[in-house]
């Protein structure tokens, strides 16, 4: 479980970063087209197809992303809702995911799986991995991930969720069972919030408590909107060229 301590000092560091946001100096790249951006895949699960055969599948594709161009990380993924399958990226930059999600790359799924590929896109300015050297491969996952957004309060700009983002990282650390943290800028600021990457989960839902839904609701005016992804392969890059700059992604020494 996480301790009181622990989630105490993440809402202060929450708090205090709201209240000087505004002047707050993030680490962020001032040129946008120089900012990591985390990409949400999804493909409509056949219903005859189990996910163990899927799974296989994806194990097939390992060393092609391995060192694909600009794609730093990837988990591939299963929508718990849904059951969409797909995968979770985190990118170099916007060029690279966009030189990977092409037309040509909509028309391959749309003909090999019958079906549209969905693409989400979001601003990934800073992320943290709490790994020593970094999240390893596993090829056998049982790891989970939570992608939460919440809408951004009126009269609050990007620099100032990108100053909250500086001020909370830290406590991120100390958060257990938490692998990474990909805070979120999404639809030109309209929205902010994180990909987590849970070592399981019950360390997901020892976070994503009722404490912490009515916090959230009292400090933003709306509730945080949470998806569940179940990762059976994390793949990590094995080109270091298509890391981030390390004032974007810090890694835990």
């Amino acid at each position: 479980m996480t301790s009181p301590s622990t989630t105490a000092l993440v809402y202060a560091l929450a708090a205090f970063a709201m209240a000087v946001g505004a002047s707050a100096s993030t680490a962020a790249p001032t040129d946008a087209a120089s900012v990591p951006v985390v990409t949400v895949v999804r493909v409509t699960k056949p219903w005859y197809a189990p996910r163990s055969t899927i799974a296989g599948r994806m194990r097939d594709t390992i060393e092609q992303y391995a060192q694909l161009p600009g794609l730093a990380f990837k988990a591939y993924s299963f929508e718990r809702h849904s059951g969409d399958y797909g995968g979770l990226y985190y990118w170099h930059d916007t060029a690279a995911a966009k030189a990977w999600f092409n037309d040509a790359w909509f028309e391959r799924v749309k003909r090999e799986r019958g079906v549209e590929g969905r693409v989400q896109m979001f601003d990934a300015p800073l992320s943290i991995d709490n790994t020593p050297g970094g999240t390893r491969a596993e090829p056998d996952s049982s790891t989970v991930a939570t992608l939460v957004l919440i809408a951004t309060p009126a009269g609050v700009g990007r620099g100032r969720i990108e100053g909250e983002f500086v001020q909370a990282a830290p406590a991120y650390r100390a958060v257990p069972g938490l692998l990474r943290k990909h805070f979120l800028v999404a639809d030109g600021g309209a929205r902010f919030g994180g990909l987590y990457l849970w070592r399981d989960d019950a360390s997901a839902r020892a976070w994503f408590n009722a404490v912490w839904h009515e916090r959230v609701r009292a400090t933003y005016g709306a509730a945080a909107a949470i998806e569940w992804f179940d990762l059976p392969i994390l793949l990590p890059t094995r080109d270091a060229a298509n890391l981030p700059a390390a004032a974007a992604m810090m890694v835990m020494p």
